[in-house]
């Protein structure tokens, strides 16, 4: 593992066990075992290595979510495939899920890195967007519809990881039943 990764990898951990607020540039150059310099030859300062950090994790859920999405499957399909990646890489990477679940509405995210993420999420706001247009998910604000069923599904997965398949299924079919018309 290279110097920048081994950094990205403190900084998660701390920000994760510890807050933002907490965690200084000294604390992740001391997780990270380097300097400050390199801290900084790497990352100007706290917002971007939050920045950059944010954008890694969202863009390695995307890009794992959506690597075998079909959009030639009913809305619903598209729904459940998707919600079921989502919790096996919740379950998989649960340090990256609690930090993107701390920082999704943090204002230290730059509008730089919410639009390259809302880009990354665009498949998903699609699928919404279908099943609304088709009479099958409920006329709602699209983002929130996003945002409670992310929430629901977060929150019960942090809550039981070693969730079964059977109840990774009933999880998601629960949430559909949620925002179905």
């Amino acid at each position: 593992m290279n110097k920048r990764d081994n950094i990205l990898k403190a900084a998660l951990k701390l920000f994760v066990e510890q807050g933002e607020q907490a965690t200084s540039m000294k604390w992740i150059a001391k997780e990270a075992k380097c300097g400050i310099g390199t801290m900084y030859n790497y990352f100007e300062s706290k917002e971007e290595l939050i920045n950059v950090l944010y954008l890694e994790n969202k863009t390695k859920l995307f890009t794992y979510i959506l690597e075998t999405h079909d959009t030639s499957v009913s809305v619903k399909q598209q729904f459940v495939a998707i919600w079921l990646k989502f919790i096996d890489h919740a379950i998989s990477n649960p340090l990256e899920t609690r930090f993107l679940q701390l920082f999704s509405h943090s204002p230290k995210i730059s509008k730089q890195v919410t639009e390259e993420v809302n880009e990354l999420i665009y498949p998903l706001f699609e699928v919404y967007e279908k099943g609304k247009k088709e009479g099958i998910i409920k006329n709602l604000d699209t983002l929130h519809l996003v945002i409670f069923t992310n929430g629901a599904i977060t929150s019960s997965v942090s809550y039981n990881p070693n969730i079964s398949n059977q109840n990774k299924n009933d999880l998601v079919l629960l949430a559909w039943d949620a925002i179905k018309s």
